[in-house]
């Protein structure tokens, strides 16, 4: 199992870009998942409802999908997680 803990960037579907921190795994499948962690309490509403996206390791792209977008973690204080199924290959 290869595992990457670290700074990661959110590509949506609009072509928005959010900072933040991916603690990815990765089978011996190639499957991929894990969880991203956004500092910002404040992008709880831009990133509530979003299904699917790209995220960027270290000049490296791997589309996901979230399975469940009712899984969001988040209060005022922060922070914001959010659990990520890889679709394709991984970006690390």
């Amino acid at each position: 199992m290869t595992t990457y803990k670290g700074d990661a960037t959110l590509l949506i579907e609009d072509g928005r870009k959010f900072d933040t921190e991916a603690d990815l795994t990765k089978d011996s499948s190639g499957s991929w998942r894990g969880t991203l962690t956004f500092r910002d309490a404040t992008l709880f509403r831009a990133l509530l409802n979003v299904g699917d996206g790209h995220l960027l390791v270290g000049g490296k792209v791997g589309e996901f999908i979230r399975p469940d977008t009712s899984d969001w973690t988040a209060n005022s204080a922060g922070p914001g997680v959010m659990r990520i199924l890889g679709s394709g290959e991984a970006p690390f």
